[in-house]
């Protein structure tokens, strides 16, 4: 005689399987919603550091335009900047905004007078005066003759909220750039 391993009340069997694979239970939903969050923070996370790394590479980029282009002043008018002549020793704090008459008269500015054109375009170009909008905030810039290494040093500074490091320590010198060069 066959011996018959059926159960006896495969339709019990039945019912309780399908009941078992019928569906999501709330504590499934609360679980997979409650890991989606977890997964949108971290995102959110990223999307904001990103966003604080660019605006730290745009006020560094904005420093080094800035910078640089003192420098190239400087380099124009070599004959006022021998030995650091009338640029040493100059910072755009406190200084003054409003452009000597040389500056749109016809017949231009002499080099002594270009040099105070120079300053205060840098310092409205710091400042953001005239355009309303300054290129760094709180921006001041500074400008020293090195005469033991013959060089001028260029130091743009701004405000900029830090940044931590790897291990949690503040990131320090992110405002600030300098620029070194000979005549």
């Amino acid at each position: 005689m066959p011996v018959n391993h059926e159960p006896k009340n495969r339709s019990l069997d039945l019912a309780a399987s399908r009941n078992r694979a019928a569906g999501f239970t709330l504590i499934e939903i609360m679980v997979t919603m409650f890991i989606l969050a977890i997964g949108l923070l971290g995102l959110a996370a990223l999307v904001v550091d990103g966003m604080r790394n660019n605006q730290g590479a745009y006020l560094r980029t904005q420093a080094s335009t800035l910078a640089y282009d003192m420098a190239d002043r400087i380099r124009l008018n070599k004959e006022r900047a021998e030995d650091g002549g009338d640029y040493d020793g100059f910072s755009t704090e406190g200084a003054g905004t409003t452009l000597p008459n040389c500056y749109t008269a016809d017949t231009g500015c002499t080099p002594e007078q270009q040099v105070a054109v120079d300053k205060v375009q840098w310092t409205r170009q710091i400042q953001g005066v005239g355009s309303g909008i300054p290129l760094l905030p709180g921006g001041e810039g500074q400008i020293d003759y090195d005469a033991a290494n013959n060089a001028f040093v260029i130091t743009v500074t701004w405000q900029e909220r830090s940044r931590d490091g790897d291990a949690g320590e503040d990131i320090a010198g992110d405002g600030s750039y300098t620029v070194r060069f000979t005549l």
